[in-house]
């Protein structure tokens, strides 16, 4: 623990001693005022201390929950969650003292109880953690998790003295949830472990009522299960009950049933979401504003007829306005009108005309598409319009076409806004935005035809945005998005066709999109994925619509949308006659306004600016109306602007975030939306603030905001690495320190461009470790790996190497990123001494900034919009006189890489931009010129990097020796020093034995940046968070624990480590160097990295596995852990080691509380 934290706790646990004055005196709970400041406030900190858990604020929530306490010092769900949240900071002191105030105030609460035996797991006392569990299940017969928890302590207390009473309870478990596969499967295992053969084979007879759920494989093995159980092969039956285990495991209807026994495998403990002696409050929306009414305002242009008209948000400092279009031209202001490509005579379709920020300069274009083609017009500066559908490089086929709608997606994943077209007859296309003012026409959904309308969104809560085509016949179409540009049609979904409209919503706040479908004109339903079964399923919300269409036959239009401001999506659906809205209540009960209002509605949104949402659309006349929304409960609304960082160096998301996802938190009150145009509304109903926010931005990386930290109502998107590899720390004697990243030169399915990804150059790496960096403690070196970033990592070998060295030398790796590979040994130099001078190309000097390693850096380009590629550039290193001219010498350069990510590269690749360059090296010729050393000499492999520049003779003049470094990579240098080489024989390199080496779960570090040319660097004493940050790979990872037996070879048997998973190395210190001598280290690892960028081959999933010799990352769509080689080659380390499953519910349930 850092000295900060051990203030800041030893700070609270004052506060706390000070609070148990005051509980012997506390009032009755009953004569606790609901309408009271205090307890309002108190719901309001309990919940924003949950919600703020679940991000990177783990010091703002122990805050809130702490100020909880002190208001009511009764309340033992406070003092039980503050007992928790020490437990993730690891100050097990402070926790016990939590959990017993909890246990004081309500000592017979299994949850209390629960968790206490938790938290005594956690620290080691296996005893007390078995009471604990005693006492909570006593308190709670019926919890299968906390009976599922004792069983589990009871096994790793003494398995063999326990033994009668653990198959006592697992038998009782069994009986009591037969449907729960995950309780089956353990009364299996522990049937076979005790030779128990009626619980085994009912156990598996039970099993086999669920064949039908399970693919063929997984038949198979059972099939090979039930012959060596009739076969009474008890030494097999382990083996092959895992291995039927691991080929059920990843179902959706078995992780059901996981998640209803036990925790996740990344949740320390878990936090009480209610309070036990305070009263709760018992709503999550307000009640329906059933007064809602609506009255004419007055129209931007009252006596033209129109044939649409929409709402634009065409300027981001600007409030939406209406648009519309009549005689043919489509009217934005008086003085600019724009060419429909098309007849305008009859009603135009809302699809007709689409905004889009093509090219990211957050301005919002416009996108036409009508019977005669298809126009894209760009905003200029002065705020007027310019046809450029000329300059797009499509063809006339594409231009000329006679088109249903257009629609703004980013269906390729990297970063910008593409357009998905649908002809009036044949295939929807998209037009891929190359981002280089072309669009690229790419036919991604071959089999559906004459689409009507579409939507984009993530329907199956995995990340990626699915693909929803409603067509002119009536049918839904969903595609699912495989990600890496494959897209897969359902084949499951509710038949029929006689669907009429369709929107998207979460419309019972349950963290998920639905697919809300008119259907037949008579109901609309709620079409979903059930990730319980795996199903798409439906249900109906309203079961009789009851709204005419006698006039336009064909237009309908489906919204969802929070009319009254309670906090609760609402359904809107609109023909050519009329307009019904049904409003919803806390429970998603829906009331139907008794309102007659016009139909033809296009937009919803708010016109006047009183944060309640009007309607706009068009009278039966052609006539546009605007009608404006009041009604007497007056309920607060938050609209919030999403936006893209920035112009520069960026460029990782679209710039309004149009596919994201927006979720927030006030009290009990949860919503989630799309992000389908810059401004998201949300009611809020009786609260005024939106406490909390989190917004998942299209690219995967997640952000949350507090209206108490200053959340504005534009949220830029924060710039992080979603991957960057797994970071190493050393401990100095006194605490933990960074000191790089590893495993860079190795990334799985790292994508260069639409068709290739990046091969592996070498899997094993060599970093230094600088002498002060790692002291030994009680005669131990101390070593940490974490993972932190959206990745997994396939760790196959690790050791350290203690390097002894002259004194007044250093050692070196030449950290470089480059292929080949380049030399990893240890290279023994002079130490490193300032270059005379260091300019920019712009001629500035910045000699002193590199002439010391202090980690302060320079830049020495200009920015372009992408991250990790910037404007070609160099510097230029003057050696000066002092390096003597006849000995061999190094460049010793050091700095940090921005990389770019897979997304990024395929932006790259599609336009007219060419990838970050790696280094090219020239040297002064003597004749005022430069000659070319390297060609590409590769980049710093990532954070606080050295590589070695050989300077020997490459100089025509000894008294002009300067050296250029080109690049467009974004390489920010600290330090650019020379050294003269020294014989490898002074150095003395010895292998440490290894005397531990654990896998543990330990959470992400506090991240600080100290500049905008800094890195953000890890501080490891301080935990922000022990909640999932990822949506995490899918598949089984190493358990906790032992893992030496898989870090001992490179021998394809790895540990395979989550983000949040943490690597625990002790290494026996040895004698102390010579005399004369001095110690520094080198940090050798082996192994792979996958990130989880949607552009990356097989990001969803951990699968498929790496192996040295492999000439690329293979992956095949349909393809399992049981046939994948490595699997096959070491299936016992799927029975010993790779049992811990992820999965990323916990990221996508996030704010859900009950």
């Amino acid at each position: 623990m850092s000295g900060m934290y051990k203030i800041f706790f030893a700070t609270l646990s004052l506060t706390f001693l000070s609070l148990f004055l005051f509980i012997g005196c506390s009032s009755d709970p009953d004569e606790v005022s609901t309408e009271s400041e205090d307890y309002q406030q108190a719901i309001s900190d309990f919940y924003v201390s949950l919600g703020a858990s679940e991000t990177q604020e783990a010091r703002f929530a122990f805050n809130k929950m702490n100020d909880v306490a002190q208001a009511f010092p009764q309340e033992p769900a406070a003092w039980a969650n503050l007992g928790v949240y020490a437990m993730r900071q690891g100050n097990f002191e402070l926790a016990d003292d939590r959990f017993t105030e909890a246990r004081n105030l309500a000592p017979d609460h299994p949850d209390i109880l629960f968790l206490s035996g938790l938290f005594e797991s956690r620290r080691g006392d296996v005893d007390r953690a078995v009471e604990f569990l005693r006492e909570a299940h006593q308190a709670d017969p019926n919890s299968v998790m906390i009976q599922y928890s004792l069983i589990e302590a009871l096994e790793r207390q003494d398995d063999v003295a326990n033994a009668d009473e653990i198959l006592e309870r697992i038998e009782s478990l069994k009986n009591q949830h037969p449907e729960n596969q995950a309780v089956l499967f353990e009364a299996a295992r522990i049937g076979a472990k005790e030779q128990n053969a009626e619980l085994l084979q009912s156990a598996i007879e039970s099993l086999g009522e669920f064949t039908y759920l399970w693919d063929d494989e997984a038949v198979e093995q059972y099939r090979v299960v039930s012959e060596v159980i009739e076969d009474r092969d008890f030494s097999e039956l382990n083996f092959e009950l895992t291995f039927l285990r691991n080929a059920v495991e990843p179902s959706p209807a078995f992780q059901q049933n996981l998640r209803e026994i036990k925790l996740e495998p990344n949740e320390v403990g878990f936090l009480m979401q209610r309070f036990i002696t305070l009263p709760m409050p018992d709503f999550r929306a307000a009640d329906p504003d059933l007064e809602t009414t609506f009255a004419a305002g007055e129209t931007a242009a009252p006596d033209r007829r129109a044939t649409l008209v929409k709402s634009v948000t065409l300027l981001e400092e600007l409030p939406p306005f209406s648009i519309f279009v009549a005689d043919g031209e489509l009217h934005i202001d008086d003085d600019n009108r724009l060419p429909f490509p098309g007849d305008t005579a009859e009603q135009l379709p809302p699809s007709a005309l689409a905004e889009i920020d093509y090219n990211y300069n957050f301005r919002n274009d416009i996108a036409l598409a009508g019977s005669s083609g298809f126009r894209l017009f760009e905003q200029n500066s002065d705020e007027t319009f310019s046809d450029i559908t000329g300059r797009l490089n499509l063809p006339s086929s594409v231009t000329e076409g006679s088109y249903r709608g257009v629609w703004p997606a980013d269906v390729d994943l990297d970063g910008d806004l593409d357009l998905v077209l649908a002809p009036e007859s044949g295939s929807p296309f998209a037009l891929r935005n190359n981002t280089d003012g072309t669009f690229t026409e790419i036919n991604l959904f071959d089999d559906v035809e004459n689409v009507i309308d579409f939507r984009w969104a993530d329907l199956d809560s995995d990340g990626a945005a699915d693909a929803l085509f409603l067509t002119r016949q009536g049918e839904l179409v969903i595609y699912r998005n495989e990600r890496g540009g494959v897209m897969t049609r359902v084949e499951n979904l509710p038949s029929g066709n006689d669907f009429n409209a369709v929107a998207i919503s979460d419309i019972d706040a349950n963290g998920e999109f639905d697919v809300l479908a008119v259907r037949g004109m008579e109901s609309i339903e709620r079409v979903f994925y059930n990730r319980g079964t795996g199903e798409w399923q439906t249900d109906t919300l309203v079961d009789d619509i009851r709204i005419s269409q006698s006039g336009n036959s064909d237009f309908a239009a489906l919204f969802s949308a929070d009319i009254d401001n309670n906090g609760s999506l609402d359904i809107i659906f609109s023909t050519g006659d009329e307009t019904s809205v049904w409003l919803s209540d806390s429970e998603r009960n829906f009331s139907k306004l008794d309102l007659s209002l016009p139909g033809n509605l296009y937009s919803i949104f708010d016109i006047d600016g009183n944060d309640r949402l009007d309607l706009l659309g068009l009278e039966s006349d052609g006539s546009i109306y605007e009608l404006m929304n009041s009604g007497p409960q007056n309920y607060s609304a938050r609209s919030i602007r999403a936006r893209a960082s920035g112009l520069e160096g960026d460029q990782r998301i679209n710039s309004f975030g149009i596919g994201g996802e927006m979720e927030i938190r006030t009290g009990l009150l949860y919503q989630k939306q799309l992000i389908s145009s810059p401004i998201v509304h949300f009611g809020l109903g009786i609260h005024d603030e939106a406490e909390m926010l989190r917004i998942i931005w299209p690219n995967g990386s997640v952000q949350a905001e507090f209206a108490e930290l200053g959340m504005g109502s534009t949220i830029f998107n924060e710039q992080i690495l979603k991957g960057s590899c797994p970071w190493l720390f050393t401990h100095d004697g006194e605490e933990h320190h960074f000191i790089t990243d590893i495993l860079w030169r190795s990334p799985l399915g790292l994508r260069i461009n639409a068709q290739e990804t990046a091969g592996v150059i070498q899997t094993l790496d060599r970093v230094r470790i600088p002498g002060d960096q790692l002291n030994p403690v009680d005669g131990i070196y101390d070593i940490r790996i974490t993972a932190e970033l959206w990745e997994t990592h396939f760790f196959d070998y690790v050791n350290l190497v203690a390097v002894d060295h002259p004194e007044g030398s250093e050692i070196f790796v030449d950290e470089r990123f480059v292929f080949p590979a380049p030399d990893l040994s240890t290279r023994a130099v002079s130490s490193p001494n300032p270059v005379a001078r260091v300019l920019k190309q712009n001629g500035d000097d910045v000699t002193d900034t590199v002439s010391k390693l202090d980690r302060n850096y320079i830049k020495p380009f200009r920015k372009t919009s992408y991250q990790g590629l910037v404007e070609e550039h160099y510097i230029e290193i003057d050696l000066g006189e002092e390096p003597p001219a006849d000995r061999p010498l190094y460049l010793v350069a050091s700095g940090w890489l921005r990389p770019t990510d897979s997304s990024i590269n395929l932006a790259l690749s599609q336009g007219d931009h060419e990838p970050p360059a790696g280094l090219r090296v020239e040297v002064s010729d003597g004749n005022g010129g430069w000659t070319e050393l390297h060609e590409n000499y590769g980049v710093p492999a990532g954070k606080t990097k050295t590589i070695l520049l050989e300077l020997d003779n490459v100089f025509e003049d000894a008294g002009d020796r300067r050296v250029r470094l080109h690049t467009t990579s974004e390489i920010y240098w600290d330090a650019l020093m020379w050294a003269e080489k020294l014989p490898v024989d002074q150095i003395t390199e010895t292998e440490l034995q290894a005397t531990k080496m654990d896998l543990r779960y330990r959470g992400f570090s506090e991240w600080n940046r100290a500049n905008e040319v800094s890195p953000k660097m890890p501080t490891y004493g301080e935990i922000s968070s022990t909640n999932q940050r990822w949506r995490d790979l899918v598949g089984y990872h190493t358990r906790f624990g032992d893992v030496t037996e898989l870090l001992s070879d490179i021998d394809d048997r790895y540990v395979i480590m989550n983000a949040g998973d943490e690597i625990v190395l002790e290494y026996e210190a040895i004698d102390e160097p010579a005399p004369g001598y001095t110690r520094s280290y080198i940090f050798v690892s082996d192994g792979w990295v996958k990130d989880g960028d949607y552009n990356t081959e097989a990001s969803k999933t951990v699968t498929p596995l790496p192996y040295h010799g492999q000439t690329d990352y293979d992956y095949r769509s349909g393809s399992t852990l049981l046939d994948d080689p490595v699997y096959q080659k070491h299936r016992s380390d799927w029975v010993n080691y790779h049992t811990r499953f992820v999965t990323p519910e916990s990221f996508r349930s996030a704010l859900l509380f009950e």
